[in-house]
Parts: structure tokens; C-alpha cells; sequence
């Protein structure tokens, strides 16, 4: 049976799940002369937890849940709650597999999270992709066709893969000697789907 649409952003977003920082990401137009030193920070991290409110709205659906997403340099997990603190679902993976959790049903495995939601929804979502975007990075193996700069001279506005990305703020994060900007609201829509992540907190430790 197909995932209503709600339940499939649900488990969408979630799966905005680091495969790593090796990749090389590619040049940004019009950024300024900090982005190098903005760009190699942030793929430094090597553990990280982000806590915030996820919107969603889809056709004829929608709703508002609080996230706490941990990750690790091998793996990760990130519990989805609903109002007075009840959980509505979790996502943990490491290398070669991902499991989704909700209360009452068997757990669900796959080898990636983009097979787990084709498998489960019958969708193709660019998970990969998506994990840089939420860091506020451009995906390394995605054409930039659209990009306009913040005042700040980091990303505002990105566009990849059809879908329109906006950073509504950042936050100054506590990283070592000096504060690193880290997206404090995020925007992405594609189609008929608009989802809105407001990141309360972030907590970080460089890789060793």
C-alpha cells in the first residue's frame, strides 16, 4: 500500500541523511571571498545534532512536528514528535542499511534511504542531494540553475534538480575559535510539495 502524502514527506525529509563530506562541491557563482573558508568548515564537521520544526504541505494535506536529527560520521538517527512529545516515527542508518520505526508496525529496512522510500512510496527522491542542501551547501553532483547570494555572501536562494531551495536566516553556531553560520530556516518546494524546517539549535564537534 502507498504512503499517503503526508506520511511520505514525513519519511522524505528524515531521510536527509550524510553519506560524508568527500565529494567535491562544485564552484557557486557570486559568493564572496569566505565562501572557501565557510565551505571547508562545514564539511569538517564530524558529529552534529540539529533540533527543530518541521512544516509540511502537500495537496490537500499537511501538518507540524518537532525533529531531533543526530549524526555521526558512520551513522545517524533522527526521532520525529508530535504535540505533548509523542513519537510519530525514527530513522537510524549506518553503512549498508536504513530502518524506519513507527509505534504499532514492524521496522522497515533497506540498504540506502533512497531505496527505502522508492521501495515504500514508489517515489524517487534525491536524498543525496538533499543532505547538502540542509547544511546549506550545494549538492556536488547537481547542475546549479538557479543562485542568488544573502547579504552575508552565503546561499539565499538555490536551485537544483527542480527544486527551489530558500534560506530565510542563520544562526551563529559555536564551532571551535569562531561562530560558523548554520541555516536557521529553510525552504524547499518543488511542485505541489513546500516544506519549512526551523532550526532551533545545532550542536557540533569538528572531526577529528
Amino acid at each position: 500500500m502507498k504512503a499517503s502524502p503526508l506520511a511520505l514527506v514525513r519519511l522524505f525529509l528524515a531521510s536527509l541523511l550524510l553519506s560524508g563530506c568527500a565529494h567535491k562541491i562544485p564552484k557557486v557563482p557570486l559568493i564572496s571571498e569566505d565562501w572557501p573558508k565557510h565551505q571547508a568548515q562545514v564539511q569538517a564537521l564530524g558529529k552534529w545534532n540539529a533540533t527543530g520544526k518541521l512544516g509540511v504541505k502537500v495537496p490537500n494535506d499537511g501538518g507540524s512536528m518537532t525533529l531531533r536529527w543526530q549524526q555521526q560520521p558512520d551513522d545517524f538517527s533522527i526521532d520525529f514528535t508530535g504535540p505533548f512529545g509523542q513519537n510519530i516515527l525514527a530513522i537510524t542508518g549506518k553503512a549498508g542499511q536504513v530502518t524506519l520505526s513507527e509505534p504499532g508496525k514492524d521496522p522497515i529496512t533497506a540498504k540506502t534511504a533512497e531505496e527505502l522510500i522508492r521501495r515504500n512510496t514508489g517515489w524517487t527522491i534525491p536524498v543525496a542531494q538533499l543532505s547538502y542542501w540542509i547544511r546549506g551547501l550545494p549538492a556536488p553532483t547537481a547542475k546549479i540553475t538557479g543562485f542568488t547570494p544573502n547579504t552575508q555572501g552565503l546561499i539565499g536562494e538555490l536551485e537544483q534538480l527542480g527544486w527551489k531551495v530558500t534560506y530565510g536566516d542563520y544562526l551563529g553556531v559555536n564551532v571551535g575559535a569562531e561562530p560558523l553560520a548554520m541555516p536557521g530556516r529553510i525552504t524547499a518546494e518543488y511542485k505541489d510539495i513546500r516544506l519549512t524546517l526551523v532550526i532551533r539549535e545545532w550542536q557540533m564537534e569538528p572531526a577529528l
